[in-house]
């Protein structure tokens, strides 16, 4: 054995133990595992070509996807039927595949028969395998079970004799059954593989024919076990081509019905190319109608006199201006020297443009003298009226303006809103009110003149005059 060893270890079926089976964590040790089961199978690929056994090898998701509905319990490696073969098979077990089937389980390996590689916490195993959805797989192994002998039509006939010795020829480990009822390989009968086939389809699980080996027994000879576990995928190979469908080995009759539906894909391809081709020449001739019945409006139309000057648009011979050259250029043109002999004289002359005049000097206006500004005069102060006697209230009752003579609004003047009684009363302060004690107010006087409303504010003083410059 030449190729990449596989060498089992003790962490190798710990990355699969069922509690890390949902997590990431373990995508990597999982990942070394697989690409070395990967590189140990290029050299089992090599002896079935051998045996005339073409086979494609692909590897399970080491890390929870949809595939594997989000659990990774063990690592497959797939040895089945190459891409081609695959392609022919699909479109028969896509055709009745509902779109829930197909999101509820989303892997390819169900509907085909495979040979396996299967590592998990529990140990390793070898097998060949074939699901219930593996619809051709099926009916082609119960086509060769069903088969009598057409001599007397109750024996068995060669094609399921042949089955079963290559059953009989395994080695005395390997078993055939459906989940955990499992027989031994030589001991299954034509009988006991369709009863087999029965259950597998009542449970929706694979019918299994292999070699399982315990995660001890597989440790304990490690050095052994990569080449043991080759020989065992080799001696299922028989197993493989006896139940796999192929053009070889057709026993229901599935290669006419392919070839009729390559013959339906073909006449389906050649109708489909013809209306294009039609539909393009449609399109063709189409165009051509509508450039004749352009070039025929054209013509009848005759040629366009174009406004624009040469070489914006107009076209030579179709009503274009000539184009000027140095002995047009400066001469008089047709129409300028009709004008002048239909007049009898010469042609206006242009006025030769005259020089703009002299600016005239602006008229320097002497700049009255500045008068330096003399100093404000002070803002004479009020004198008071004669007739504005300050009356000085006595009593302190309602709308009586006082001083506030402590505390926070010390010096403020107010109006009293109300007496309490109590020795306290509510002053309007503005936009304010507050109760201060009557002993911290004091009456203010009032003259007539001046609204009581307004002798809360204090007069604001004089602006300072200016200083000249």
């Amino acid at each position: 054995m030449t190729h990449a060893p596989l060498h089992l270890t003790d962490s190798d079926f710990d990355a699969y133990a069922p509690e890390k089976s949902t997590s990431n964590a373990y995508s990597r040790p999982r990942l070394e595992v697989k690409q070395r089961a990967l590189a140990w199978a290029r050299g089992v690929i090599t002896r079935l070509a051998e045996l005339g056994i073409t086979v494609d090898v692909h590897g399970s998701d080491e890390h929870p996807t949809l595939r594997n509905k989000k659990r990774v319990e063990c690592q497959w490696v797939f040895f089945w039927r190459d891409a081609a073969a695959r392609e022919e098979l699909e479109r028969l077990l896509d055709a009745g595949r509902s779109i829930s089937a197909a999101i509820d389980d989303p892997s390819p390996y169900g509907r085909h028969a495979f040979l396996a590689l299967r590592i998990a916490s529990h140990g390793v195993e070898v097998c060949f395998a074939v699901h219930p959805e593996a619809k051709v797989d099926i009916d082609n192994l119960r086509a060769r079970l069903a088969a009598k002998d057409a001599a007397d039509g109750t024996g068995p006939t060669a094609l399921a004799a042949e089955l079963t010795a290559a059953l009989r020829a395994l080695p005395e480990q390997f078993a055939v059954g459906v989940g955990a009822d499992r027989v031994a390989a030589s001991a299954a009968t034509p009988e006991a593989i369709e009863a087999m086939l029965e259950r597998a389809a009542e449970g929706q699980v694979p019918l299994w024919i292999g070699w399982a080996v315990p995660r001890e027994v597989a440790l304990e000879h490690a050095e052994i076990l990569d080449e043991q576990l080759e020989d065992a995928l080799l001696a299922l190979a028989p197993i493989y081509t006896l139940v796999a469908w192929s053009r070889q080995n057709d026993h229901i009759a599935l290669d006419r019905r392919l070839e009729g539906i390559e013959r339906e894909r073909a006449r389906t391809h050649a109708e489909a190319s013809a209306q294009t081709e039609k539909w393009q020449a449609e399109q063709a001739a189409a165009r051509e109608r509508s450039l004749a019945e352009a070039k025929a409006r054209g013509e009848a139309e005759g040629p366009r006199v174009s406004s624009l000057p040469f070489g914006f648009g107009a076209r030579a011979g179709h009503g274009a201006p000539r184009k000027p050259s140095l002995d047009t250029l400066f001469k008089p043109s047709q129409k300028a020297e009709g004008d002048r002999d239909r007049r009898g004289g010469k042609p206006h002359e242009a006025k030769a443009p005259q020089a703009p005049a002299a600016p005239r000097e602006r008229e320097q206006t002497p700049a009255p003298p500045r008068v330096a500004p003399t100093p404000a005069a002070s803002a004479p102060a009020p004198v008071a009226s004669s007739n504005t006697s300050a009356s000085a209230p006595t009593t302190m009752e309602k709308g009586a303006r006082v001083r506030v003579l402590s505390g926070a609004f010390v010096d403020k003047i107010g109006i009293v809103g109300e007496l309490d009684g109590r020795g306290g009363a509510r002053v309007l302060l503005g936009l304010l009110s507050t109760r201060i004690e009557v002993t911290d107010l004091a009456l203010v006087p009032e003259g007539r003149e001046r609204p009581a409303i307004q002798s809360s504010h204090r007069r604001p003083t004089a602006p300072m005059p200016r200083k000249a410059r």
